[in-house]
């Protein structure tokens, strides 16, 4: 599987999302699916507090199943890991909780679930544009003295609080924000069905090609819009994929696909992903999975590699 830079690191273009692991995906097979995403190359693993939470709240499930299994395969040198806090609880979603302690306290959960005394990168699950930035990076810097990340990123943050916290963090010696999380597929989205998601867009697009912000995509299959496009029609999508994603635009970008497809053999599933991490700036696509055969899919894709007209041919944002 194709690796690429990622800060000081060399990291799977492929990162494998948690979301649902200690959840919907019960433990054993997370853990199959982890043995099988590192056999094929992959070494980006990707949480947060939140995950496996969903269906029923557990506190940090998700980190528990990955802690377990770092620690039985001995394999916590060899994975990039990437975990996630800050977010609302889920019954309050509205409620921020980017103080310093709950920061701080989400922070030192996750460590302690984990298994490990740091994490390559920690992520901001949201945003709260009521509290100055200037505080919240002060929080960030805390975490790296104190040795619990190597590097700080942001999910679902607007472009110009992202410019504005690195301004601050450069003013004032702190470390940047080196990473963004958007909502970013081939797929272009038409209605977001949580308001509280940030989804890439051209604002977006620009600040990390001129920055150099590396990007970490997810949803990045838009709900496996185009392989159930190719597998099984329109019929195939549910309600809620064909409210955000059902549109003459990406029927017209799945023609395209299949088109790239007859010309470089590359399936439906693998172009999709590989038009992310063909993106002129440092892309890497979280890729979730409730069975081994999507785990096999991305040895394909995490070798795929499109030309910039290839890429710009599906989906521009070039303007």
């Amino acid at each position: 599987m194709r690796k690429q830079s990622f800060g000081n690191y060399q990291v799977s273009v492929i990162g494998l999302g948690s979301s649902e692991f200690g959840g919907k995906c019960p433990e054993n097979q997370a853990w199959e699916f982890m043995d099988r995403f590192v056999a094929l190359g992959g070494n980006f693993i990707d949480t947060a507090r939140v995950y496996g939470d969903f269906v029923t709240p557990k506190d940090g499930e998700s980190e528990k199943v990955i802690g377990r299994w770092l620690s039985a395969r001995h394999l916590r040198d060899q994975i990039f890991l990437s975990t996630k806090g800050g977010h609302p609880r889920l019954w309050s979603m509205r409620q921020s909780r980017l103080s310093r302690e709950e920061v701080r306290g989400d922070m030192a959960d996750s460590l302690n679930d984990l298994q490990t005394d740091h994490v390559e990168i920690y992520w901001l699950h949201r945003d709260d544009e009521h509290r100055p930035v200037g505080e919240i990076m002060e929080t960030l810097q805390s975490l790296i003295d104190d040795g619990w990340t190597r590097m700080v990123g942001v999910s679902n943050w607007q472009p110009g609080r992202i410019r504005e916290a690195n301004a601050y963090a450069e003013h004032h010696g702190l470390t940047k924000i080196i990473a963004n999380q958007p909502q970013f597929s081939l797929a272009a989205q038409k209605k977001s069905l949580d308001p509280t998601l940030v989804t890439m867009n051209e604002e977006i697009w620009h600040l990390h090609k001129e920055a150099g912000l590396v990007c970490c995509c997810f949803s990045s299959q838009a709900h496996g819009f185009f392989t159930k496009l190719e597998q099984d029609g329109v019929e195939a999508l549910s309600e809620n994929v064909k409210t955000e994603f059902l549109t003459e635009e990406n029927l017209a970008c799945y023609q395209r696909m299949k088109a790239l497809q007859q010309e470089t053999g590359i399936s439906i599933g693998a172009i999709a992903l590989a038009y992310l991490t063909s993106q002129p700036f440092p892309t890497f696509a979280l890729v979730g999975a409730s069975k081994m055969t999507h785990i096999d899919a991305l040895q394909e894709a995490g070798d795929a590699l499109l030309t910039d007209q290839q890429r710009d041919q599906l989906r521009s944002f070039v303007k």
